[in-house]
């Protein structure tokens, strides 16, 4: 993305998005509570995940105009808005809801046909298959060790709308940063001692980590080369 004054606006937009949307997550939880007649979540350390959210969309957004044509660039920033809103509601109310995947549905589809046309949908197609393929395998390992699939139908969701975005290669780049991810965050955690080797945890931030790796990685690669 070209121009440094469009690059400081965009930037500076980025971190005051960042910081007011723990405040917009914590509101849409407390309205899926209400509607399903649950108790509002609690609010803690809203300044520690304000602070977290800035940090991650002002990169993300800096990174991304570094990186990319501007389209694109774009398209990564909004991710990383809906990334961060994701990662806070699933962190309160342990969901990834249908609205935040229709958002993402949308905007992906128009991305893939813009990026590649209506023939880029077939790879779509096909990266789609591939997901389902891997997320089949792995809640059908998980239920035949532990009796439960391990992951919920938002996660298997999520994944398989981010698969019909990227197509291939870019499912490849999704599959492999999510999984790295994952395997770092367990790590960290076992070593930390806030998991066990049965712990549970919210997948929202991982798998879009994996999906922001898909975006950024083939940019990122030619830059190191």
């Amino acid at each position: 993305m070209n121009g440094i004054l469009g690059t400081a606006v965009l930037t500076g937009v980025s971190s005051l998005v960042g910081y007011f949307i723990p405040e917009l997550s914590y509101s849409f939880a407390c309205y899926k509570c209400r509607r399903k007649g649950y108790q509002a979540p609690l609010r803690s350390n809203i300044y520690r995940w304000n602070g977290l959210s800035l940090v991650f969309t002002t990169g993300v957004t800096g990174l991304s105009c570094f990186l990319l044509p501007f389209d694109q660039a774009i398209f990564t920033v909004l991710i990383s808005y809906i990334a961060a809103f994701g990662i806070c509601v699933d962190r309160l109310i342990r969901i990834i809801a249908n609205e935040m995947l229709w958002v993402i549905l949308a905007a992906g589809l128009t991305y893939r046909i813009h990026s590649n046309g209506l023939p880029g949908l077939l790879g779509s197609a096909g990266a789609l298959l591939l997901v389902i393929v891997v997320f089949g395998f792995t809640m059908m390992f998980t239920y035949a060790r532990k009796g439960t699939a391990g992951v919920g139908m938002g996660d298997v969701k999520l994944a398989m709308i981010i698969a019909i975005t990227v197509g291939f290669p870019g499912v490849f780049y999704f599959l492999t940063g999510m999984a790295c991810v994952i395997g770092f965050y367990c790590l960290a955690g076992m070593k930390c001692g806030f998991l066990v080797r049965d712990s549970t945890f919210p997948m929202c931030g991982h798998i879009m980590a994996g999906f922001l790796i898909a975006l950024l990685w083939p940019y990122i690669s030619i830059t190191i080369l």
